[in-house]
């Protein structure tokens, strides 16, 4: 019971600071309140995933919950008072007595959810500018971190099956399954990533050159490559990781592109640390894929920031400014893909620390690097 107490209390406060950070963030503004709208801001401040408007300021945290979520809300939600509502203009209708006490950011980005609240409020008292709660979540704290280590631990144990499932005559889809199946009994749960029609990218021969394949029912051949990119949400975080495998034999131009981007991806691991450029690391990769020749065939960002989208803040990509922090969690991902043949990808979920980065304790996971020829 004791144990049960002290958890409410630190969640109760690990949410309120949360709150406090993004508002003290827009204080020198003159605005006081926050309204969040995107599932994954109201998640990060009150731990309910769910549809509501959260209304946050320095005293309280209000969620404005449909009855049909409202018993849900109560459960899940820390730090907040739960006000049941009607679905739809209901929702909007149960937050107009608010709009003229407070200056509220705004993570709005749905045009007829904005176009009902203005008529109540004006520009001046309500900002949409998703800006501050991004910064915000790009710095993970330690609850945050161990939830990611939990997801990327799973996907190591999803590598192993690979090892193990990856044979000719297996298609794609189904070595998918097999791996959905296997993660969803290990608590873990698709990101649904709006850009893809398939949880997992599972890309052979011809397949593996196109970066963001989608899965089909193409069947595992010799002298296939194999990229098999992973991307899981653990009591709602994301980890996300690439490996390349490859079937029952390789051929030199294989061995070399892979061997590449390993080496690729070992200088961008290298380089993660706390106050480097983002688009430093992003060029200590392509440089070593630029000066091996496939320069034109790399053609991604080097990673991104991860937690609970796939990708968010910071962004690891050529020319970018902004520096790593400690606590920010990314991916380091180069690759190399040749139109018609094949592709490699390696990737890695990574935190960044004050140090520099010790790759075998900041790589979250741990599954090999080395070329498996299965």
């Amino acid at each position: 019971m004791e144990r049960d107490i002290n958890d409410f209390i630190s969640f109760h406060l690990m949410f309120k600071e949360r709150a406090k950070k993004i508002l003290d963030s827009i204080s020198p503004s003159g605005f006081n309140a926050l309204m969040v709208l995107r599932p994954e801001n109201i998640f990060y401040l009150t731990g309910f995933w769910g549809e509501c408007i959260a209304m946050c300021t320095h005293d309280d945290t209000k969620l404005f919950v449909p009855k049909l979520e409202s018993t849900r809300a109560l459960n899940e939600s820390k730090h907040s008072e739960i006000i049941s509502t009607e679905r739809g203009a209901g929702l909007i209708k149960s937050i107009i007595p608010y709009l003229s006490k407070f200056k509220f950011y705004s993570d709005c980005s749905d045009y007829e959810t904005i176009r009902s609240i203005l008529p109540y409020t004006d520009t001046s008292k309500f900002v949409l500018d998703a800006g501050p709660y991004y910064d915000s979540r790009s710095i993970k704290d330690e609850y945050e971190i161990e939830k990611i280590k939990e997801a990327s631990h799973i996907i190591d144990k999803l590598y192993e099956i690979c090892n193990e499932e990856i044979k000719a005559g297996l298609t794609e889809k189904q070595l998918q399954s097999k791996l959905l199946y296997e993660a969803m009994n290990l608590e873990a749960t698709s990101t649904c990533y709006p850009y893809t029609l398939n949880p997992f990218i599972v890309g052979s021969g011809s397949n593996s050159a196109l970066p963001h394949a989608e899965t089909s029912n193409r069947e595992f051949v010799d002298g296939d490559i194999i990229v098999v990119d992973l991307t899981l949400r653990y009591n709602g975080y994301i980890s996300d990781a690439t490996r390349t495998f490859a079937l029952n034999k390789v051929n030199p131009e294989m061995r070399e592109v892979y061997d590449i981007v390993k080496r690729s991806q070992y200088e961008g691991l290298e380089h993660v640390k706390e106050g480097i450029e983002c688009g430093k690391v992003d060029e200590a990769c392509r440089n070593v894929i630029s000066n091996r020749g496939y320069g034109d065939n790399f053609i991604h960002s080097t990673g991104h920031g991860v937690g609970l989208e796939v990708h968010e803040q910071p962004w690891i990509r050529q020319n970018e400014s902004k520096k790593l922090s400690r606590g920010m969690v990314v991916t380091i991902e180069p690759g190399i893909y040749i139109n018609s043949k094949f592709g490699v990808r390696i990737e890695d979920t990574i935190v960044v620390n004050d140090k520099g980065a010790n790759i075998n304790d900041l790589t979250l996971t741990k599954f090999t690097k080395e070329l498996l020829i299965l």
